[in-house]
């Protein structure tokens, strides 16, 4: 019977092997015994012309194993179809890991001896444990290499503010779609960012992205993490496709969610505390919106003034809850939030009063309001907790339309948030009398580029979206 003999083989392209067996006759699959490592042989037999016989080169993985030239073709046919199959790790002088299998001994050393084999599963637990480690600890390098460079020196900070004149917007909830981090993923840095996010979440962000479904995906507890990854993730690329747009970033702000995003790609916060903040945000709005039938109305083409007396009128023929303004999205473009029948009757009398538009929104919670009383009180114990820093740019209060002026006004106003409107009208304008000539939208979508068009078509000219 014919010994085997084992060697390091390492990675093989299937053509090049092709090439060198010439004269493939034969591939034959076999399962192995308890082994390491896979469960799967592939076996390929050939004649070589430089002797008389059969060479076959067994590969596991990335290791060939070799029987010795010059064999029968039958007596190795028999020897492959009827062996127990073993595998075993050991070390040469050089501290090379070599695999020996139940038909290879070192000199002296019998496979036979239970000592020996017992010796020799030691040494392969060993081995493929260190590796399991070694992977572990790679992975956790490129972890700490993606979020570094997330974090690392803002490209910004070189150039002197009299020179910068971009502001970057960041995108809230409503921009989520299946299929949003596609190309993203091709950079090597953005995927890290998304298994950070896998180990935060506990669920794995790329299969939500690209797989959905979009009806998970379009829930407050999914989307809100998933489009702050994808629009800093599409910041993080853009630091090898536009450089020099990020050398002169002056500003940012963002809608909604969106101010976290802003928060974070101006160094407030860490990727990591940020999107722990933001996890920790969708679920207090996700079981806040689950305690109250409530929700949101999009009203357009009325007076500020005439749309409140409406919200007050509905409140009181409803007789119970109340509505208010959520958003100020642009000049009279509203949405509101709060008690469902009080919202469908605004509706009726906002339309009545000569509102252009007025629907009920597909979105389950009266977000902005004080209906998110008790997600207030939930977000703010993670946000005393999270360190927040002043950022390197000035980053616009949704609360107050204004930039931030301290740490502890950052916390404050992070916490009305969720119980006051988002100004992003008039954040907006106060951000473009800054003057400003490029304004940028990461995406995912081109929400605040359509807003934009509302608020000031100049600025609209001189505003691009990063989609890819």
């Amino acid at each position: 019977m014919p010994n085997l003999r084992c060697e390091r083989f390492g990675p093989y392209d299937a053509d090049e092997l092709k090439d060198e067996l010439e004269n493939l006759e034969f591939e034959y699959m076999m399962d192995l015994a308890p082994s390491k490592p896979p469960t799967v042989v592939r076996l390929c037999e050939c004649k070589d012309e430089d002797y008389e016989g059969y060479h076959v080169r067994v590969f596991v993985g990335d290791y060939e194993y070799c029987l010795e030239e010059g064999n029968e073709a039958e007596d190795v046919k028999e020897m492959l179809e009827s062996m127990n199959y073993e595998t075993y790790a050991e070390q040469d002088l050089e501290g090379i890991p070599r695999f020996h299998n139940w038909y290879m001994a070192l000199p002296g050393k019998s496979p036979y001896d239970p000592q020996y084999v017992e010796e020799c599963k030691k040494r392969a637990d060993a081995f493929f444990k260190e590796k399991e480690e070694r992977k572990k600890l790679e992975e956790e390098a490129a972890l700490a290499k993606a979020a570094e460079s997330v974090a690392a020196g803002k490209p910004w900070t070189d150039t002197p503010e009299s020179e910068r004149d971009v502001a970057v917007l960041f995108p809230g909830q409503g921009t989520q779609k299946v299929g949003m981090a596609g190309k993203l993923l091709e950079n090597a840095t953005v995927k890290s960012m998304f298994d950070i996010a896998g180990k935060i979440l506990g669920y794995s962000l790329v299969d939500l992205c690209a797989q959905g479904p979009q009806e998970k995906l379009d829930t407050t507890l999914y989307s809100q993490p998933a489009i702050f990854v994808c629009s800093l993730a599409a910041m993080e690329i853009a630091k090898g496709d536009a450089p020099e747009m990020l050398k002169k970033v002056k500003t940012a702000a963002g809608f909604s969610l969106g101010e976290y995003s802003a928060l974070v790609f101006a160094g407030a916060l860490s990727f990591e505390a940020g999107l722990k903040v933001v996890k920790a945000r969708a679920e207090a709005m996700d079981a806040a919106a689950k305690a109250d039938k409530s929700g949101m109305a999009s009203i357009g083409g009325i007076a500020d003034d005439k749309l409140q007396e409406c919200l007050d009128e509905a409140a009181k023929s409803v007789g119970k809850g109340k509505a208010y303004i959520a958003n100020y999205m642009f000049p009279e473009g509203r949405t509101c939030s709060g008690d469902m029948k009080v919202l469908e009757k605004a509706c009726e009398l906002v339309l009545a009063k000569g509102a252009k538009n007025a629907k009920m929104l597909n979105v389950s919670g009266a977000f902005h309001t004080p209906y998110m009383e008790a997600a207030g009180a939930a977000l703010g114990k993670v946000l005393d907790e999270a360190d927040i820093q002043m950022p390197s740019i000035k980053v616009y209060s949704n609360v107050t339309g204004k930039p931030y002026t301290s740490v502890d006004e950052i916390k404050s106003l992070l916490k009305r948030q969720l119980l006051e409107p988002v100004k992003w009208e008039q954040g907006t304008k106060d951000l473009i009398a800054l003057g400003h000539n490029q304004y940028v939208e990461p995406g995912p979508g081109k929400q605040l580029k359509a807003m934009m068009r509302r608020i000031d078509q100049n600025a609209w000219n001189k505003m691009i979206t990063l989609e890819k």
